[in-house]
């Protein structure tokens, strides 16, 4: 399971260890240069290293000295002002020491970070972990998935990362219940077998029938939930891609470019050709149900031909504030999540509302027209649908005589 870095840098750092043998005594001492000279310590070292200073103020979070709990308190507030100082708040919340999590959870859930239903569910997560760990129940991929919800997590998308982590504990309660039932089966088929067998009944095959589907059991992927577990994982990826694209371009267009096809220039016109034809063929992956192939290949467009292709190429006309450029990067960032829409219809939603829809004006990106280089890719979809559109089934002929 996750190892938090708190824990791992708390551990190893010799200041944030003998600042938490002295922390108490030094913050309760009648003596305030004694105080103070510990504050000074715990703050000096705090912006150098939030990640080891913030876990152990936390462990005094709720001590009952009241003169230490407000030194403490007052300490760690101006710490974790910081991004810096807020990401190893985060970081806490995964901590293996109770008292730790416990006080981060409840510091965070203050600041609006949703983090007192997160850290339930994980924990009731990591049992499930244990418990199908010691009953050989396959959890590696749902382990996977904690760590990605945990990401999330941290990337501020607390939506994603409680709805990752739900679907963790899903997936492996019914998976324990799955296998204790069998288990009760195993046992009753066992317990037949000594009368079977008086019976003159030939049980070596039942036995080993018994010992395959054991075997079978423990090895088991449960690939069912594996494509599930995929697009979740691949959408984490897409996701900062997007987040990546959409910032690049809106901070440097801030309203909506109009202008003529007539003046793009060569690599504005590859750019646009090469999307196309990414989103036709991206439209026949999702057409046959494959939308995690669909959205790799939209990471390796966004990658490839946008980010190592125009962006290096052609990224400087956009910084000089060129109209054709401007033009098409906004069609390509808009298009974009139109195109990824049907798979992960969430992120789309979300970058359109925080980056478009002020200067597009429709109110949802499933409403919102493709821009006009991409226009012609609903006429593809339309014909698309026409191809597969089964033929109209002939009426039988009347019979003769009625």
């Amino acid at each position: 399971m996750y190892v938090s870095d708190a824990d791992v840098e708390m551990s190893k750092d010799v200041e944030s260890l003998r600042i938490d043998r002295h922390i108490v005594s030094d913050l309760s001492s009648i003596v305030p240069g004694r105080r103070r000279k510990m504050l000074d310590r715990i703050e000096e070292h705090g912006r150098k290293n939030p990640l080891a200073i913030v876990p152990v103020l936390l462990k005094y979070h709720d001590v009952d000295n009241p003169k230490v709990r407000e030194l403490v308190r007052a300490s760690m507030g101006r710490l974790t002002q910081s991004e810096v100082g807020e990401l190893a708040l985060v970081e806490c919340v995964f901590s293996r020491n109770k008292v730790i999590s416990d006080a981060a959870a409840s510091v965070l859930e203050a600041r609006n970070f949703n983090s007192m239903n997160l850290l339930t569910t994980y924990r009731a997560v990591k049992e499930l972990v244990v418990q199908s760990r010691k009953a050989a129940v396959f959890c590696q991929d749902v382990e996977e998935l904690v760590v990605d919800s945990i990401g999330a997590y941290k990337e501020g998308r607390f939506d994603q990362a409680m709805t990752n982590m739900l679907m963790a504990k899903d997936l492996l309660e019914d998976r324990l219940e799955w296998h204790s039932h069998l288990r009760g089966y195993i046992k009753d088929v066992l317990k037949l077998t000594p009368a079977l067998s008086r019976s003159g009944v030939q049980v070596d095959s039942i036995q080993d029938s018994i010992r395959n589907l054991a075997t079978a059991v423990q090895a088991r992927e449960y690939s069912d939930a594996r494509g599930l577990l995929d697009l979740r994982r691949q959408e984490t990826r897409l996701w900062k891609q997007l987040w990546s694209l959409e910032e690049y371009v809106t901070k440097r267009i801030k309203v909506k470019p109009i202008t003529e096809l007539i003046v793009l220039k060569e690599p504005d016109k590859m750019l646009i050709e090469s999307f196309v034809a990414t989103a036709s063929k991206v439209e026949e992956l999702i057409q046959d149900s494959k939308p995690v192939d669909a959205l790799r290949l939209v990471e390796d467009f966004i990658a490839n031909d946008v980010s190592a292709g125009y962006l290096s190429s052609e990224g400087r006309r956009l910084d000089s504030k060129d109209e054709a450029s401007w033009y098409v990067m906004w069609s390509t960032g808009l298009g974009l999540l139109k195109l990824v829409a049907p798979v992960v219809p969430n992120v789309a939603e979300e970058f359109y509302q925080q980056y478009f829809r002020d200067r597009e004006g429709s109110p949802s990106i499933h409403s919102v027209d493709w821009p006009e280089p991409f226009a012609k890719l609903d006429r593809i979809k339309a014909q698309q649908a026409q191809d597969v559109k089964p033929a109209a089934k002939k009426k039988p002929a009347a019979k003769a005589g009625r």
